[in-house]
């Protein structure tokens, strides 16, 4: 219903929803009616009002295709079988599979294209309510006058429909596609293997490289892939400038059922650890292996030895950095270990630094062996390294990240007001943004200001509030800026974000309490009192005059949170 009523009553914006009354909900665009639904339409903070996926029909398309039932309902025979074949190609196109395919919540994008078929027969009905409209004036009106009058007056709802959709279907000028994938491409250093995960930070990288040429020494392994044998196999051959990757075992070793999975089982023989190389030639061992093809490893921990002068001779750790390359590499396992972890650390084996190996930003943890200490951050992917973290933040190598984001790296049109970003393109806005606050952050801890504060200028100017609004991730910008003693520069991005929260708050104010539950995440209450209390005490830290402002606006919402 949802999706058929945003073809034909309106659309509140181009938010995924999962139920939440201010996210991808069908309006009227007529006020009262969506209030008894939605809540205050008008009361929306501007960041969700303001959505260009916001598109407003009036429920005219709507109505005339009722018209247009009708008016087939009441012309005979033939009408009547002209409508049920009309709606045997709406029912078999869009409630029909709506049975058929019974789908689960928490799908990773709207699915409304599963159902166009529908919406193109009940364009059907639109039109014929327009015929209906042309026989009731025919009764009073001469008849070419009738079908002048209604065609001119009926001209207007696809005229408003265009005109409501244009803004959120017009792609020109923008290429964040093509430009972030190469982006994750030029984090990389010559001849690496980037490891990804999802759909937009693989497939843009492989347009990059065929159709482009940008980068072919890199090469793309997908970890989604990877668990099968067929991609193995491709893996082990070479492609546009890079080699094969570093995998030793023969086919036979990871054919499918074949050690698509491992369990992992401490063995008295070996404690809790076992050198890497030693499980990996163990696991493949037929008297190890289940008849239903599940392998076994001995060992909780595995261990990769370091070669300090390999690791140097490659280049993989700058010689400054040489007393902080660790011994081993210790590699803590769950309790099992699919194919795709599997190749990942066979690779690491095998590779013995010769390649830098990367692992792209926006891939999960849960992807990849607990690697994570030893990745360092050197764009908009992770480099493998023999150097372990503390624990507390992700390594950043500041020289090579400052070069790759401010001379490199491309931004897709997304710093132009015109330019439309729906809500994939600004997850990946502000992906980007946080790798700024990544950067800054470390060069504010190394000491480096003024390069701090010419990324921090750069971020501002590619990735303006205008276009990616500000969220909680600016106020880390706004602190280093407090740091740096520009005060007007961070009180700008804090009243901008504190803005945001107390619309949000008193969008809450005038929703009933079941409504109230009912909203997303990041206009809850919870939510933007926390942000609120954060600005609060950031901006009284470093003695900003707006610290009065955000107290008094605290002491005015408190009382909106959930007993």
């Amino acid at each position: 219903l949802r999706y058929f009523m945003w073809n034909f009553s309106g659309r509140q914006n181009d938010l995924q929803g999962s139920g939440e009354i201010d996210k991808g909900n069908w309006i009227t665009g007529i006020g009262f009616l969506d209030s008894m639904r939605l809540g205050d339409q008008s009361a929306l903070p501007d960041v969700v009002k303001n959505n260009k996926g916001r598109n407003t029909y009036f429920m005219l398309p709507l109505l005339l295709g009722i018209l247009g039932i009708m008016w087939q309902l009441n012309q005979g025979k033939k009408g009547s079988q002209s409508f049920w074949i009309t709606f045997a190609l709406f029912f078999m196109t869009g409630i029909a599979i709506v049975i058929y395919l019974n789908q689960t919540p928490g799908q990773p994008r709207e699915r409304d294209y599963a159902y166009a078929g529908s919406f193109y027969a009940f364009c059907i009905w639109v039109g014929l309510g327009v015929l209906m409209l042309i026989q009731w004036l025919n009764k009073v009106l001469p008849k070419k006058l009738s079908a002048t009058l209604v065609s001119i007056l009926c001209l207007g709802v696809p005229v408003l429909m265009a005109v409501q959709n244009w803004d959120d279907h017009d792609r020109s000028n923008r290429t964040t596609a093509r430009d972030f994938g190469a982006n994750y491409l030029n984090s990389c250093a010559p001849n690496a293997i980037i490891f990804s995960n999802g759909d937009n930070d693989t497939f843009p990288l492989w347009y990059n490289q065929e159709v482009e040429g940008e980068r072919t020494d890199v090469r793309v392994c997908n970890l989604s892939y990877l668990q099968t044998d067929w991609y193995i196999d491709q893996m082990r051959r070479g492609a546009y400038e890079s080699a094969p990757l570093p995998i030793s075992w023969e086919r036979k070793d990871y054919v499918q059922n074949h050690l698509d999975v491992s369990r992992v089982i401490d063995h008295p023989h070996f404690g809790d650890s076992m050198p890497l190389d030693l499980a990996l030639k163990i696991v493949r061992e037929p008297e190890f292996i289940d008849d239903d093809g599940i392998g076994n490893i001995f060992a909780s921990k595995l261990i990769l030895p370091i070669d300090k002068h390999q690791v140097l001779a490659t280049q993989t750790v700058e010689p400054k950095d040489s007393a902080k390359i660790v011994e081993q590499m210790v590699i803590p396992l769950g309790r099992s270990l699919d194919k795709a972890k599997m190749m990942m650390l066979e690779m690491l084996n095998t590779n013995r630094w010769e390649r830098p190996m990367y692992i792209a930003a926006t891939v999960g943890d849960e992807f990849y062996p607990d690697i994570k200490k030893y990745m360092r951050l050197e764009g908009l992917a992770y480099r493998i390294v023999p150097l372990e973290n503390d624990g507390y933040k992700s390594m950043v190598n500041t020289d090579v990240m400052f070069d790759n984001m401010m001379n490199k790296f491309k931004w897709g049109g997304i710093e132009n007001p015109k330019v439309y970003l729906d809500e994939t393109n600004m997850r990946m806005c502000y992906t980007m943004r946080l790798m700024f606050t990544e950067l800054v952050q470390e060069l504010m801890r190394e000491g480096q200001k003024e390069k701090a504060k010419e990324a921090l200028d750069y971020c501002m100017k590619v990735i303006p509030n205008t276009t990616v609004p500000h969220d909680y991730y600016s106020l880390l910008l706004a602190e280093q800026y407090y740091a740096l003693g520009e005060m007007a520069l961070a009180d700008s991005i804090v009243d901008i974000v504190g803005e945001g929260c107390r619309q949000a708050l008193h969008y809450n104010s005038q929703l009933t309490p079941e409504q109230r539950a009912a909203v997303s995440r990041n206009l809850s209450v919870r939510q933007n009192l926390s942000l609120m209390q954060n600005i609060y005490l950031a901006s009284a830290e470093s003695r900003s005059s707006l610290a009065d402002k955000y107290r008094d606006l605290l002491q005015l919402y408190i009382g909106l949170m959930p007993k």
